[in-house]
């Protein structure tokens, strides 16, 4: 089990799939993403892709947020999500799209647009590109929505591969941080083709 770690359920446990392949993001991790965020959660209309258990989801109701669609189509993750919207008494602020991305697009566009969208994908699959480039952000995030992806730069190293970075700009999205974590990257983006927010990077990330 994991914790949540602020707001209305704080220290409130979190059912997680007994399934080696979910990973839960860490609650250091958490809790910056949303320190980060501070001021945004409040009554947003939230998106949690690639969900697992729903530790991002169900961090953002704690904390304020007015609904969350959750992405997820291994069985036992989704056990774990509607066991803890039960647990929670979150029902009715919960929506859960148990189809794997590609095919969840339609759905998740009717439900939308959304203020903030969490994506933690399983790291070793590369998703990090393919979200960034291939879904309309104009469609799913509101304006001065924000997109917050957790990655893993030195994934691919072992097929001896350069240590990636992801783009500054694409058409809808625009960098505006980027953290990161022991052997996990939090990268901020905000919608649109400007932002007042200038560009950070954790001076103790190496270049890539």
């Amino acid at each position: 089990m994991i914790r949540i770690t602020a707001g209305e359920f704080r220290g409130r446990n979190l059912h997680t799939p007994p399934d080696l392949r979910t990973r839960p993001t860490h609650a250091r991790l958490r809790a910056a993403v949303f320190n980060v965020l501070q001021g945004r959660v409040e009554g947003a209309r939230v998106l949690d892709l690639f969900a697992g258990s729903g530790s991002l989801g169900y961090e953002a109701l704690s904390r304020g947020a007015a609904s969350v669609v959750f992405v997820e189509p291994a069985a036992p993750a989704l056990k774990a999500i509607r066991r803890n919207a039960a647990d929670l008494g979150v029902e009715d602020r919960v929506r859960v799209v148990a189809e794997p991305l590609p095919r969840a697009q339609a759905t998740v566009l009717d439900l939308g647009p959304f203020d903030l969208v969490f994506a933690d994908p399983p790291y070793a699959e590369l998703w990090e590109e393919k979200l960034l480039k291939d879904l309309p952000w104009d469609r799913l995030l509101d304006e001065d929505g924000r997109l917050i992806l957790e990655w893993s730069a030195k994934e691919g190293r072992a097929r001896g591969e350069a240590l990636r970075q992801l783009p500054e700009r694409t058409p809808f999205l625009v960098k505006i941080r980027e953290k990161i974590y022991g052997e996990s990257w939090s990268t901020l983006y905000a919608k649109g083709s400007s932002c007042s927010e200038p560009s950070t990077r954790d001076p103790s990330t190496p270049s890539p």
